[in-house]
């Protein structure tokens, strides 16, 4: 607990200066306890803010995430790597709608994928 302006007063008064000294520095340390513990709630409410700023512009749509804004829409994003890790990891290919992920290695497929056929003779 920090010491009270009062008490340190009361010290001084009494000719207590080393004590009033003391106190003083233990005030001056707790002041420097509480600037650090103030800076770091403020990198705290900057990074929440920023989260919810971020969730508040991510649709999911088409099996993946998708930023959007009043310019426009920017992705696809990875709906594995949002959702478990937070991560907005931007997707690979796109070639008939088939997305792979290069961070988790998971395919997504578009609602317009084809899947292609293999053409295959079969042999009697």
């Amino acid at each position: 607990m920090l010491p009270k302006y009062k008490d340190i007063v009361d010290l001084l008064k009494k000719g207590s200066t080393i004590e009033a000294q003391e106190k003083i520095m233990s005030l001056r340390e707790g002041a420097l306890d509480l600037q650090e513990e103030n800076q770091d709630l403020k990198e705290q409410i900057k990074k929440l803010q920023s989260e919810m700023s971020l969730k508040n512009s991510v649709v999911y749509d088409n099996a993946c995430y998708w930023l959007e804004d009043n310019e426009g829409r920017d992705g696809p994003f990875c709906q594995r790597c949002f959702d478990v890790d937070k991560m907005l990891v931007r997707l690979q290919g796109g070639h008939n709608e088939l997305w792979e992920c290069k961070e988790c290695d998971k395919e997504f497929c578009g609602k317009n994928h084809v899947v292609p056929s293999l053409n295959i003779p079969i042999r009697y």
